[in-house]
């Protein structure tokens, strides 16, 4: 069987397919934005289906699951009314002409993609009940004919496709059409309708997104408060969504939603399941009140805005998970932050939280949370607050700078351990009236403080002396010198014992202080070497007598020591060289020069 036969597929009555498209839950329907992105991700299929899988370059082709048509028109071409036309993701490079009323069925609209190269209409349907969804529908010519869909005729059902840089993205010469949650996207001319068609689906499913839409969304809702125009007849679509359809997800529901508030607040959504948020501005303030994970797509660009007012997101559950994310602009009242934590046991990590009046609030008893590997910066007051008898909180790995007040200000709330985070250009650094523990002992180390004036006289990478946390009675005992890295990147510590001045004769040192810059060797010495290293350990010890590509010995295990036996009666000076390598892979060298002799 070639690859298409080995695809699986689940066999679905199509009345499901039905259902789920027009009676749908009034904030989510069942897709999934991430991996199929439309509503046939669940392939969901009939006895009367045909395959389509650009995969299958040699045949035979018969439209049958295991010899799949390679291209889409020849399925069109064999199909009949109320037929399926399932087409496996893939790039097809045609020009669609769909005179049968089938449902026309991609695996997955990110990938499933249609392209006519710039040349003609994409895909023009003439017949009646036509059902569209699941494909990138792209590169149409660019005269004025010419379109990513054109729609021929009535009763079709165009949705949950993106449409992308056509000339007309649709355009729609007949009636009763309906479409919605399509992503319109730079298209010259988005769309043009001659006739009266439903350009959304009501008020609570929405329509489609358009990238040139302007409008906002005060009431935090995914919809424009404002109908986004359509050229022609003077349709509108009365509920254009400010993100791109399929843009928050409920993984493990399959659930799309057209906020991250809707998808905490879904019935369907319980503790443990995630949400994903794909790149984009949301205009929102959450309310987490689930142990749900909310997930970014990336933390530079998944961006949770509170438009100046209030607190951006609250969370009062237990075991809760916010990660990859930007958390900006709360309001400018002192109780507003990007986040505030009155829960247990939640987790915020890998997210920026910026250009807010609090950055980070832990409070009302908040235990047990971990705040880790965050950037909290430009904050106008405190980087991150714990106040009001928070305890058990673990900051580690977050880089807090250029916060008005302090970087790190606890209050109040003791047993919480607050180390490896960098604290830079704050006007202060923190702020501890109470008992917590600001390192992690040696050779973990403590945080990086910018005001730190002491030294490192053994280049372990921790200050010698410790650091007081200012106006309060706080220490941290292992200040780090720099910003800490879970890399070790601080080379071994190693050094030849012995020999090392003297005249050694079978190992026995003598005339050490008289001979301080020479050493003599009688006989076969044991090399006796020191190698440590504070943070991975040592790997290995390698020992070079002159040569410096070939070890006379490899030593994996301490005591570091050999047995010099070799014997030269021309050459006495020698360079014992030792090579130490830790198990991050830094190394460092000692050498000693003697004169051996028998």
């Amino acid at each position: 069987m070639s690859n298409h036969g080995k695809k699986k597929i689940m066999l679905v009555p199509f009345i499901v397919f039905i259902s789920l498209t027009f009676v749908m839950p009034s904030s989510a329907l069942v897709i999934n934005p991430f991996t199929t992105a439309s509503i046939n991700s669940h392939r969901i299929v009939t006895s009367t289906t045909l395959y389509v899988d650009d995969d299958n370059i040699v045949g035979p082709w018969d439209g049958s699951l295991e010899h799949p048509y390679r291209y889409i028109q020849e399925a069109i071409d064999h199909a009949a009314d109320g037929y399926t036309v399932y087409v496996f993701a893939g790039s097809y490079a045609e020009h669609l002409t769909v005179f049968y009323s089938i449902s026309l069925l991609g695996e997955n609209k990110l990938t499933t993609t249609i392209t006519g190269g710039r040349e003609g209409t994409v895909v023009k349907i003439t017949a009646p009940a036509v059902t569209l969804t699941g494909f990138t529908i792209t590169k149409s010519g660019i005269e004025s004919t010419y379109a990513g869909v054109s729609l021929n005729s009535q009763h079709n059902t165009i949705v949950g496709n993106i449409i992308l840089r056509n000339y007309y993205g649709i355009y729609a010469t007949d009636s009763e059409n309906l479409l919605y949650h399509n992503n319109i996207i730079g298209n010259t001319y988005q769309a043009y309708d001659e006739s009266m068609n439903d350009w959304d689906h009501g008020s609570h499913c929405g329509g489609n997104y358009w990238s040139d839409y302007v409008g906002v969304d005060d009431n935090e809702d995914g919809i424009g408060e404002a109908s986004y125009d359509i050229p022609g007849y003077g349709n509108t679509d009365r509920y254009p969504l400010v993100h791109p359809y399929g843009s928050v997800m409920n993984s493990d529901t399959q659930e799309i939603f057209l906020t991250i508030q809707q998808a905490i607040n879904d019935p369907d959504t319980s503790c443990g399941h995630i949400i994903m948020v794909k790149n984009g501005r949301y205009d929102e303030h959450l309310s987490i009140f689930k142990g749900v994970t909310i997930q970014g797509e990336d933390t530079d660009d998944t961006i949770v805005d509170g438009s100046g007012w209030c607190t951006v997101v609250s969370i009062c559950a237990h075991h809760a998970v916010l990660a990859m994310m930007t958390i900006q602009q709360s309001g400018s009242e002192e109780y507003n932050a990007g986040i505030l934590i009155t829960g247990n046991a939640n987790t915020i990590t890998q997210t920026r939280i910026q250009n807010n009046f609090q950055g980070l609030v832990l409070t009302q008893g908040a235990e047990e949370n971990t705040i880790a590997n965050n950037i909290i910066r430009d904050n106008a007051w405190n980087g991150i607050s714990l106040k009001c008898n928070s305890k058990g909180n673990h900051l580690t790995e977050n880089t807090i700078m250029n916060n008005g007040y302090a970087g790190l200000y606890v209050t109040e709330s003791s047993y919480n351990s607050l180390y490896h985070n960098t604290i830079e250009d704050n006007t202060h650094t923190a702020y501890d009236d109470s008992d917590n523990l600001w390192d992690d002992g040696y050779p973990s180390g403590g945080n990086h403080w910018d005001d730190y004036q002491g030294v490192d006289e053994n280049q372990d990478g921790i200050g010698d002396t410790a650091y007081s946390i200012p106006d309060g009675i706080g220490t941290d005992r292992y200040p780090l010198m720099e910003p800490y890295t879970d890399e070790d990147v601080v080379p071994p510590d190693v050094s030849i014992l012995s020999p090392q001045n003297g005249l050694y004769i079978k190992n026995l040192q003598l005339f050490s202080k008289v001979l301080k810059q020479k050493t003599i060797i009688l006989g076969d010495p044991t090399i006796l070497i020191q190698a440590s290293d504070a943070r991975s350990g040592i790997q290995k010890v390698e020992i070079y007598i002159d040569d410096h590509v070939t070890p006379k010995a490899t030593l994996y295990q301490p005591p570091y020591q050999w047995t010099w036996t070799e014997r030269s009666l021309i050459k006495h000076q020698h360079v014992i060289i030792v090579v130490a390598y830790d198990n991050a892979g830094n190394a460092e060298a000692d050498m000693t020069v003697v004169k051996k002799f028998f």
